[in-house]
């Protein structure tokens, strides 16, 4: 019959449907793993949350950094080794989230800042996604919360689910209307995976131009090229990392490091503010005897 010729691929593609959706936070957690900025983010809906303030703060409260959102969410924090709590601001929400309390995954975002507490293991840039919760008056209804499911929850369902999609397509082989929504699917599902660009590191590493281990304990600083003005210092960590976030203009970096030739890095114009200013840099030794 006609009729059920259409229920059959009417549900076939419902299926698949369902399937992407319940999975599209796999296929964003690649682009969203290594993308050099975190997210402050609703809990319940995933949308970013512009002018949140965050400080990061000592273990006897002191402020050591304050950064405030940007439209999209965004944030970059640059903190040195050591252990720190994280105060979010924002009105109408708060913080830590109890929905996704000691989580580590969201449907929205993986790696999570799942509490009010962070161990910086090296010097660089804190990039983890931030869930805040919105007060009482301000939540949505329960059936438009979403699912939150886990990571692992979601790639059992991409496998199972593509694998019973193929099967039910093998079922009505002559049928090319089932095969073309298929093929339709696996195209968006591959086609999100090649679009995966690595994002570039929340760090520069130093390392020596001919053994390629990074160097620590090199002096790196930044000079304000308009004024001539030593804006920071860092020394580089045992990985041989450093990093400066920075506001419109134009930069000049000097990296020194005894036995080695002093390097140069000049950037004539940064036409954003909170720019992530990092390079890798490969230092020559010095000849002893020249």
């Amino acid at each position: 019959m006609w009729y059920v010729f259409l229920v059959k691929h009417f549900l076939l593609a419902v299926f698949l449907i369902l399937i992407w959706w319940l999975t599209r936070p796999v296929y964003l957690d690649f682009r969203r793993r290594h993308n050099g900025y975190g997210v402050v983010f609703d809990v319940y809906t995933g949308e970013p949350q512009a002018t949140a303030v965050i400080r990061l703060k000592n273990l006897m409260g002191r402020i050591v950094r304050t950064v405030v959102t940007d439209k999209e969410g965004r944030y970059r924090l640059l903190a040195p080794k050591g252990e720190y709590y994280v105060q979010v601001d924002k009105p109408g929400y708060f913080f830590p989230s109890q929905v996704l309390a000691k989580q580590k995954h969201s449907r929205f975002y993986n790696n999570l800042l799942s509490g009010d507490h962070i161990f910086v293991q090296d010097y660089g840039v804190i990039t983890k996604n931030i869930a805040i919760e919105p007060e009482a008056s301000k939540r949505k209804p329960l059936f438009l919360r979403g699912i939150h499911l886990g990571k692992n929850t979601q790639y059992w369902i991409l496998l199972i689910g593509s694998l019973l999609g193929l099967g039910l397509v093998l079922i009505q082989i002559t049928s090319w209307i089932a095969w073309s929504l298929y093929l339709i699917y696996a195209a968006v599902m591959i086609g999100r995976l090649m679009s995966f660009k690595p994002a570039q590191p929340p760090f520069g590493t130093i390392r020596d131009s001919q053994t390629k281990h990074p160097l620590p304990q090199v002096i790196v600083r930044i000079m304000d090229k308009q004024y001539n003005k030593l804006l920071e210092t860092q020394i580089t960590s045992a990985k041989g990392r450093y990093a400066f976030i920075v506001k419109r203009g134009a930069y000049r970096i000097m990296i020194e490091k005894k036995g080695y030739r002093k390097v140069i890095l000049n950037f004539p114009q940064i036409n954003k503010d909170g720019f992530l200013l990092a390079k890798d840099v490969f230092m020559t030794r010095v000849d002893p005897r020249a």
